[in-house]
């Protein structure tokens, strides 16, 4: 799952059927519902791409599947020698087996699916939509079928802390999803506005996430946007915590592209409990909106390197 070979992420739209309070997108206008990449945009910025030698290509918004020339999209990029092309998606479209066979023949070659609870009645009330986790969940169907690569993705609020290892038990441990990455949500666009409501702290997030990673295989689940020293026992399984050399390049729906890696480590600052750390140097640091909102009392400077990260150095 952990790779660093050059990914391209394609960020065509806004437009989504969910209303996700935790969104990092902003609040949907009409004015933001017009900006979408043309097609002629987004097959510029795959010929830019893949002559820099991208050969790994995700696709997200917004929701892709609202987009009528997805398919289109999709077959240029095969086209142009993208190895992997992922589709990111809430799902719901890919409940219509025709609709999901058809994109697969188009040339998608691994679908990712986000999902936040393991149930109906919680998964369906925070996206907004009513039968979204049946109809995603039919669609994974046809696509195990055709052998493609299923991944999930699971965002940590108040609703869902709790119900992780029930996700990571039905979802990952069955077979159904070869691996989950878990999220805790970055303060921006709708969660900026809502995290009062929905946050959850990282010492709220550590015992689920314990209890998912004991639920699945190794190398099953990863964690984004989570401190060593919040959880240093699942050090090795942790993601965006650390500066990256490489860039990692994205077009988004404005047309303006965007070093990802800079980006992160310009939203991030220290705190004390950073000066003595033993990886201060690698770690990119704290999102200010989370510090200021709780405080920096919990983080803690650690003394040594985690063992299991220093079992992946080594």
């Amino acid at each position: 799952m952990k790779t660093h070979d050059p990914v391209f992420e394609l960020f065509l739209n806004y437009a989504c059927q969910a209303k996700c309070a935790f969104c990092y997108n902003p609040p949907i206008t009409d004015e933001l519902l017009r900006r979408e990449l043309s097609f002629e945009q987004a097959a510029a910025a795959l010929y830019s791409a893949a002559k820099t030698g991208a050969k790994r290509l995700n696709m997200h918004g917004g929701e892709v599947t609202l987009r009528d020339d997805l398919a289109k999209i999709v077959r240029l990029a095969k086209k142009l020698g993208f190895e992997q092309i992922t589709l990111v998606t809430n799902g719901v479209k890919l409940g219509d087996a025709r609709y999901a066979k058809s994109l697969v023949s188009a040339g998608v070659t691994n679908v990712r699916m986000s999902l936040h609870a393991a149930d109906d009645k919680t998964h369906d009330a925070i996206v907004m939509v009513p039968g979204a986790l049946e109809r995603a969940l039919r669609g994974a169907e046809p696509l195990r079928k055709l052998k493609i690569p299923l991944g999930l993705n699971f965002v940590l609020i108040r609703e869902n802390v709790s119900k992780l290892p029930a996700v990571a038990k039905k979802f990952v441990a069955t077979g159904l999803f070869d691996e989950m990455i878990v999220y805790f949500p970055h303060e921006q666009g709708m969660m900026a506005l809502n995290a009062g409501d929905i946050g959850v702290t990282y010492e709220q997030a550590r015992r689920p996430l314990l209890d998912a990673a004991k639920a699945v295989a190794l190398g099953k689940m990863l964690v984004a946007n989570v401190p060593p020293c919040a959880a240093p026992e699942l050090a090795d399984l942790l993601l965006d915590w650390e500066k990256e050399t490489a860039s990692s390049d994205m077009m988004g729906p404005e047309g303006a592209r965007t070093d990802l890696n800079a980006m992160k480590d310009a939203q991030r600052r220290e705190v004390a409990a950073c000066r003595s750390c033993v990886l201060r140097e690698r770690w990119r640091g704290v999102e200010p909106a989370y510090a200021t909102r709780h405080g920096d009392d919990e983080f803690r400077a650690l003394a040594g390197v985690p063992p299991a990260l220093a079992a992946v150095a080594r």
